[in-house]
């Protein structure tokens, strides 16, 4: 019997220690986002480049890493379809914390089909923007035409490493030419 008590008593002294040492470890973290106004300044970059590289109008949006939609700019005579697979690359991007393309190439070579299966938007032209290996945001940039090998990843790109400085992006994904 008094050993029936003394095992009750060492679980119910381990249950409080364990839960005490569960408790000892932080609730939050820091985590660093995108600001509006970096948002801004790669939106202004990426559309000024892309009105002097290509006779199209773009749209381009920048969200957050959770997908959240920070800054948007459609130029005059860009479509509604061009607005929404700007948001939608960005939302790719972010959540599989690398381009676009790159997931695009993991669907299309069979080796990962979730990204179409969650409604995500595996095409070129959106690029995870990282900070000390964090996602800290994602631009995505529709309506250019096939521009070959890139889709406009270096369009946007060059705008984020302008605002971030460089490295500050997952690599390119390359297309081998079809």
């Amino acid at each position: 019997m008094i050993s029936r008590y003394f095992f009750s008593s060492l679980v119910i002294i381990g249950t409080f220690l364990s839960a005490s040492i569960a408790y000892a470890q932080p609730v939050t973290f820091e985590r660093q986002i995108i600001t509006s106004s970096a948002a801004r300044r790669i939106v202004d970059i990426c559309a000024a480049t892309a009105a002097a590289e290509f006779p199209v109008p773009v749209a381009i949006a920048v969200v957050d890493p959770f997908g959240a939609l920070i800054e948007f700019h459609s130029m005059q005579g860009a479509g509604e379809t061009n607005g929404t697979t700007a948001v939608l690359k960005a939302k790719t991007a972010a959540r599989w914390r690398r381009s676009s393309a790159a997931v695009n190439q993991m669907v299309t070579s069979g080796a990962n089909e979730a990204p179409v299966w969650i409604g995500d938007f595996p095409q070129p032209g959106g690029v995870a923007i990282m900070i000390d290996g964090m996602v800290v945001g994602a631009v995505g940039i529709g309506g250019l035409p096939r521009v070959p090998h890139l889709h406009g990843e270096p369009c946007v790109i060059a705008a984020i490493e302008a605002v971030f400085g460089p490295g500050t992006t997952t690599p390119p994904m390359v297309l081998e030419p079809q």
